[in-house]
C-alpha cells in the first residue's frame, strides 16, 4: 500500500499568484500521464516534504487523492522537482500517473564503491563519465540507484553500461557501450621555460646639433689673440 498525498485542484495561474500560494504553504503542481489529461494542483509544502524525505524524492511511489470537486485518486510517481537554488525549499513538482502492473523507464543514479587500485597505488585519475541509467521495471520495483565496484580497476581500464548488474526486476536500457568510469594516467604539465631573448644593442651615433651660420667663424674670431701692433711707419 503507498502513501496518500492529498491535493487540490489550482485555478490560479501567473508568477504573482503562484508565489502568493508559496507563501500560504502550498506547492504549485502538475498531473500528467498517459490517458490523462493535465491537472493543475496544489500541495501541503509540510505534507510533501515529509513524503519526499521518507521515499527517494524523484520515483518515490504514492498515491494522490482530489478532494474537491470530482473525487479523484490514481497511483502517481514523482517525476520532477524544482527547488529554490538559494533557500532549498520545493517551487513545484511534477506528478505522473501511472498504471501498477505495467512496466514503465525511469533513470536511476550509478553509484560507484571503493577505490580504483589504479588510483591508490598507481596514482591515476578516476573518471565518472556516465552518472545515470535508465531501466525498465514495474513501478512497485524502481531501484534507488545501481551500484559499480571499482576496486580492481587499473589506469588505462574503462568499465561501460554492459558490465553493470541489473537491479533485482529491472533492465537496463540505456546503450550497454556508454562508458560509465575510467582511470587515466595524470596530465604531465609542460612547463615550458621562457628562452632568455636579448635584443641587439642598437647604438646610434648622436647626430651633431645643427649650428647657426657663422658661428664657427664667430667663435675663432672671438678666440683669437689681437694681433701686436706694429710701430707707425715715419714720414
Amino acid at each position: 500500500m503507498t502513501d496518500v498525498l492529498t491535493a487540490r485542484r489550482r485555478a490560479v495561474q501567473g508568477k504573482r499568484q503562484v508565489r502568493r500560494l508559496r507563501r500560504q504553504g502550498l506547492v504549485p503542481g502538475v498531473v500528467y500521464g498517459r490517458d490523462t489529461t493535465p491537472l493543475a494542483v496544489t500541495v501541503e509544502s509540510r505534507s510533501l516534504v515529509k513524503l519526499l524525505h521518507a521515499k527517494a524524492r524523484e520515483h518515490a511511489l504514492l498515491t494522490l487523492r482530489i478532494e474537491d470537486g470530482t473525487p479523484w485518486e490514481r497511483p502517481v510517481l514523482v517525476k520532477a522537482i524544482q527547488d529554490h537554488p538559494v533557500a532549498g525549499h520545493v517551487l513545484h513538482v511534477d506528478f505522473q500517473v501511472i498504471v501498477l502492473t505495467e512496466r514503465l523507464r525511469v533513470k536511476i543514479p550509478v553509484l560507484l564503491k571503493g577505490e580504483a587500485v589504479g588510483v591508490k597505488q598507481e596514482g591515476g585519475i578516476l573518471e565518472h563519465f556516465l552518472r545515470e541509467v535508465e531501466v525498465e521495471c514495474l513501478p512497485t520495483e524502481i531501484p534507488p540507484s545501481v551500484e559499480l565496484d571499482i576496486s580492481a580497476l587499473k589506469i588505462g581500464e574503462t568499465i561501460h553500461v554492459g558490465d553493470l548488474i541489473p537491479p533485482k526486476g529491472a533492465k537496463i536500457t540505456t546503450d550497454p557501450t556508454g562508458v560509465i568510469a575510467s582511470v587515466q594516467k595524470p596530465r604531465e604539465e609542460k612547463v615550458e621555460e621562457a628562452a632568455a631573448v636579448t635584443e641587439p644593442e642598437v647604438i646610434r651615433e648622436k647626430k651633431e646639433e645643427a649650428k647657426p651660420a657663422g658661428a664657427e667663424e664667430a667663435k675663432e674670431e672671438k678666440g683669437a689673440a689681437p694681433a701686436p701692433e706694429g710701430k707707425k711707419e715715419s714720414k
